[in-house]
């Protein structure tokens, strides 16, 4: 008999840690992959953007596990540690190098294959931020490149600052003059210093740690030369506050000691991943990622050519590409020959020669979005399948439904299959999938209505896809409500979607209460074949939702710029409408709810509607005229950038566009408000307190119902919370929904 999903099934869930890719053995044998609980079982001791370990918040309690590829049994290469992650394997298949902390701070871990033994480098104390920055072996298996932690920054062992005495003034200064002139370095300092680092390479033999640069704040990942004797790496040289961009070099750094030379200047990349050597390691292909940009201007991504010993100008190669070329997570791939680069698009694959000549897009069949090609995340070359064929990932338009296609490389036809129609690729799609060319399988992260993400294989030459291994078998006799597409139309006229969850018990044509939940901008419509229809498997999770009783449905809502406030509704509630419509929800028990942007959303909604019976908002900014300077411990104001020329959608300062900032503000409206409001945030969340807490004490003067609720020691989202906090923000928001909507539940539960 299948079972409803508990908050402790939520709590037991395990699922890969985002944005790690899995590693494949170079014998094909071996998985690893990197995974998180979905609460933590200790409290996290914070000091800022990394833990008292060393190890960055959103990986704290990640552990590697490695699958057996044939057999699908798992196993743990470091038993011992209290977190690991980020595994690569050594060329030679002998060794696995990660990040790993064991009872010290986190440093460059081995595992070496023969006898399982740990090597532990503890002189190579690393300093991460992000989850893909893997390290990068030479081709001879001797030396791991990595990020390290400043050989001039003090290490902290405890999560405090080792060297403040008792007696001394406990006082935190920032000071600004304008007169005094500092280089672009040092104006980056505050909004890159999680990136700062030093950079080295690290002999496994002999434990020696070469610091090839210091005092970096490189952007992303790190890419070696085909000959194993240099690395391409950006470094940020100055931060565009306004526009949440930064300006990087791309440089190249010989592993001989000798000067690092820069490649490319000015360069604005996204997660700094997007750029490859060419199989001659003698040029480096990158696209860029340009904001603002005006209408009718190029687009703002491009793709250029630079030659690896800098001595020429990098060389356009999409003049004659209209299309964003713009790369997240992927980069630019090479021809085997290297005379030709590929770049991926919503629509298709650009190929280009590197002369900037014969650019040509393979297209992909209509009414379909390409969300990847089927590439290890690592690889510079293009591979494509044993007949010639260059497989890719499509998912359809309007059912989500996701597809293998395999493009022709002759007549640039496709042929669709349908075996993962059901699924939805973890993550970034670029960062989920290894392939073994030499069995011609693919190894991807896929997640489904009835199943998290788990690993899964898919044979390339028959389209056969089935499950490697599950890392939450204890799920597969619990029951989950079923899901439809709705469609519906927006305020004007627009044809949209939305996911809709049913409960697990429903029964056709009764009115069910209904929780609403919103992110300005997202594509609701996109999650429909998502675990809990969310990212965040242990916070907003919809399966939880459905199990008590309640529809969920999220909805497509774009925004344009400058007044995201009053356009959030003119998505949501025709789509709430149009469920009533078709007899599902019950339209006097409508819930609402968002985190982040999310919650910003919330109050958008409710102070100008009273569709709401009950609304839930975690870390939602109310007053964006005190939010956009609110200081982070680091004296970053990163909400300026946020405000001005990020999500905010404001185009300006507060100073330029002061009536847009007042209009796009809840706070000044909540007198309008009628719906009971639950509030959430975590005081190590820079800001959340404080909107919070401007929004309670405006609707406890209106007389409103309102309730905060400020979790102790706890950062942005609920998801990187302990266990009894999270547990909480769970049992609370389920109470909250049945308190107003639901009371004959909240009465017997």
């Amino acid at each position: 008999m299948s079972k409803r999903l508990s908050i402790d099934d939520l709590l037991q869930i395990r699922y890969p840690t985002d944005a790690v890719p899995p590693r494949l053995s170079p014998d094909g044998r071996s998985l690893a992959l990197t995974v998180t609980p979905a609460a933590a079982t200790q409290k996290r001791v914070s000091s800022g953007d990394f833990d008292a370990q060393n190890v960055p918040a959103h990986l704290a309690e990640s552990r590697m596990t490695v699958i057996d590829t044939a057999t699908g049994s798992q196993w743990q290469p470091f038993p011992d540690a209290e977190v690991s992650w980020g595994g690569q394997w050594s060329p030679d298949g002998s060794m696995l190098a990660a990040y790993v902390a064991m009872g010290d701070l986190a440093c460059l871990g081995i595992l070496h294959l023969a006898d399982r033994r740990v090597q532990l480098i503890r002189n190579a104390l690393v300093r991460l931020f992000y989850g893909f920055e893997l390290p990068v072996w030479t081709p001879d298996s001797r030396l791991a490149v990595v990020k390290l932690w400043p050989v001039n920054e003090t290490v902290r062992d405890d999560g405090h600052d080792t060297d403040t005495e008792v007696s001394s003034p406990n006082i935190v200064v920032f000071s600004h003059d304008p007169d005094v002139r500092t280089d672009n370095r040092a104006n980056a300092r505050h909004a890159t210093d999680p990136l700062r680092c030093d950079f080295g390479a690290v002999d496994v033999i002999t434990n020696d740690v070469h610091r090839l640069a210091e005092d970096w704040q490189v952007m992303g990942g790190w890419r070696i030369s085909p000959d194993g004797t240099a690395v391409a790496v950006p470094v940020i040289v100055e931060a565009d506050a306004a526009n949440q961009q930064f300006i990087s070099d791309l440089m190249v750094v010989p592993l001989d000691g000798t000067e690092p030379r820069c490649v490319a200047r000015g360069v604005i990349f996204h997660y700094g991943q997007s750029f490859s050597w060419s199989p001659d390691g003698a040029r480096i292909a990158f696209t860029t990622s340009d904001q603002p940009f005006a209408e009718g201007e190029r687009p703002p991504g491009r793709l250029f050519v630079t030659d690896a010993d800098g001595r020429r100008q990098p060389r356009d190669l999409s003049t004659d590409i209209a299309d964003d070329l713009r790369q997240a997570y992927e980069h630019p791939r090479w021809s085997a020959t290297g005379d030709q680069v590929f770049c991926l698009v919503a629509d298709g694959v650009w190929c280009v020669r590197t002369d900037g000549s014969a650019a040509r897009k393979i297209p992909i069949a209509s009414g379909k979005l390409l969300t990847s090609w089927i590439q290890p995340p690592n690889d510079q070359v293009m591979h494509r399948a044993t007949d010639g064929t260059l497989p890719l990932l499509l998912r359809s338009a309007t059912s989500q439904a996701l597809e293998l296609a395999l493009v022709d490389g002759t007549s640039h036809s496709s042929t669709p299959s349908s075996m993962l129609r059901e699924h939805y690729v973890t993550g970034e799609a670029t960062l989920a999938i290894e392939v073994d060319w030499s069995r011609q399988m693919a190894y991807m992260q896929l997640e489904a209505a009835d199943h998290p993400p788990e690993m899964w294989r898919l044979d390339l030459t028959t389209a056969d896809a089935s499950r490697l291994a599950s890392l939450n078998p204890s799920l597969q006799d619990h029951q989950f409500g079923s899901k439809r597409l709705v469609e519906f139309l927006d305020a004007d006229g627009v044809r949209r979607h939305a996911s809709l969850l049913l409960p697990n018990d429903y029964v056709s044509d009764d009115q069910v209460p209904m929780i609403v939940i919103v992110y300005g901008g997202a594509m609701g419509s996109l999650r429909l074949h998502k675990f809990g229809m969310r990212d965040c498997l242990a916070s907003n999770d919809a399966y939880l939702y459905a199990s008590h009783g309640y529809a969920v449905l999220l909805p497509d809502i774009p925004l344009g710029p400058r007044d995201a406030r009053r356009g959030i509704p003119r998505s949501v509630l025709p789509a709430v409408n149009r469920v009533v419509e078709l007899g599902i929800a019950d339209p006097a028990r409508i819930g609402v709810m968002g985190q982040s942007y999310g919650g910003y959303s919330v109050l958008a909604l409710i102070t100008q509607t009273d569709m709401f019976a009950a609304a839930v908002c975690s870390a939602g900014a109310v007053n964006l005229t005190s939010f956009c300077g609110a200081l982070t411990t680091t004296g970053d104001t990163k909400w300026l950038g946020w405000s001005e020329g990020g999500q905010a959608r404001l185009g300006g300062s507060l100073w330029e566009n002061r009536d847009a900032y007042i209009e796009n503000s809840s706070l000044f409206y909540l007198d309008r408000v009628s719906t009971p409001l639950l509030l959430l945030s975590g005081d190590d969340d820079p800001g959340a307190f404080t909107q919070a807490s401007e929004t309670f004490s405006a609707l406890r003067r209106l007389g409103q119902r309102v309730e905060l609720r400020n979790y102790k020691g706890e950062g942005h989202a609920p998801p990187g919370w302990s266990e009894p906090n999270l547990r909480d923000v769970l049992d609370r928001t389920v109470a909250w929904f049945d308190e107003h909507m639901r009371p004959e539940a909240a009465v017997t539960a």
